[in-house]
């Protein structure tokens, strides 16, 4: 298994907006600059396919929700040949502000490979990603 987060706390900021944000699967090029488009297959809730197309991929990818906690959390899922890939996204509201968390999880035999394809490129870009998120947070109050 291989694990990362990254975490930061952002005042002004109230969990709807940014689960307004999430929730909107369509718009997620917005704040996830690693991603060309992205499109549901239904509301944004337990068991929601979410296929979107990474901009430096070949191909599109298929993420499930497989935990949803409206204003608080989500998890996606993602399966690759002999690992699977979870994302998890949590706002914690603090007397600090808004603690935002993404922790990126990879379980499986070929855990070490698809750390090096796509896991460690994913982490890397979570702090601006997270920024982005913010910002358009900001703009849209």
């Amino acid at each position: 298994m291989w694990q990362q987060s990254y975490t930061t706390t952002v005042q002004g900021i109230k969990p709807e907006q940014i689960w307004s944000i999430w929730a909107d699967i369509p718009n997620r090029p917005a704040w996830d600059t690693d991603t060309q488009w992205a499109k549901a297959n239904g509301p944004f809730a337990n068991g929601t396919v979410i296929t979107f197309k990474p901009k430096d991929w070949f191909k599109a990818v298929k993420m499930t929700v497989v935990e949803c906690v409206p204003n608080k959390m989500f998890t996606d899922h993602t399966t690759f040949f002999l690992a699977e890939l979870f994302g998890k996204h949590e706002m914690i509201t603090t007397n600090q502000g808004l603690v935002l968390t993404t922790t990126i999880t990879i379980t499986g035999p070929l855990t070490g490979l698809w750390r090096r394809i796509v896991g460690q490129e994913i982490v890397d870009t979570l702090p601006e990603q997270t920024q982005q998120l913010i910002a358009l947070a900001r703009r849209q109050s």
